[in-house]
C-alpha cells in the first residue's frame, strides 16, 4: 500500500513538473528592434532569432512595456526570457510567446562575439 502510495505521488509531481517544462523554458540573448517589432538574438553558437510577442490572454503585456522602454536603453541590452516556442511564417520561423522578462540589462551582451571585441 505504502509503495503504491509513493508511486502516484511521485507520478503526479512528475506530470506536473513535466508539463511546466514543455510548456515554458528561459531564452537568454541580446535585442533588436525591426519596425515595431522586438527579436531576441540568443546567446547560443548559431545566434538564432525569435519574434517575441505577448501570451494572447494575460492581463501583462511585457513586450509591449519592453518595446517603450527599449527606446531609452543603450544597445545591447540583455535580457532572460520566460516563454514558450511558437513556430510561425516568417523571421525564420521562430517566435516566443513571453511570459516574463527578467534581468533587462542596458549595455551588457552575453555573446561571444562581443566579448572578443571584434563586431
Amino acid at each position: 500500500m505504502r509503495r503504491s502510495l509513493c508511486a502516484l505521488v511521485g507520478a503526479a509531481l512528475l506530470g506536473t513538473s513535466a508539463g511546466a517544462a514543455s510548456a515554458q523554458d528561459l531564452y537568454i540573448g541580446t535585442l533588436e528592434v525591426r519596425k515595431d517589432e522586438v527579436i531576441l538574438v540568443r546567446c547560443d553558437l548559431a545566434a538564432n532569432r525569435y519574434l517575441l510577442r505577448d501570451r494572447q490572454g494575460e492581463p501583462e503585456q511585457p513586450v509591449a512595456k519592453l518595446r517603450e522602454k527599449l527606446k531609452t536603453l543603450k544597445a545591447p541590452v540583455y535580457v532572460e526570457v520566460i516563454g514558450q516556442y511558437v513556430e510561425i511564417q516568417g523571421h525564420e520561423g521562430n517566435a516566443l510567446d513571453v511570459i516574463g522578462l527578467e534581468n533587462v540589462s542596458a549595455g551588457k551582451s552575453c555573446h561571444l562575439v562581443d566579448a572578443l571585441g571584434s563586431k
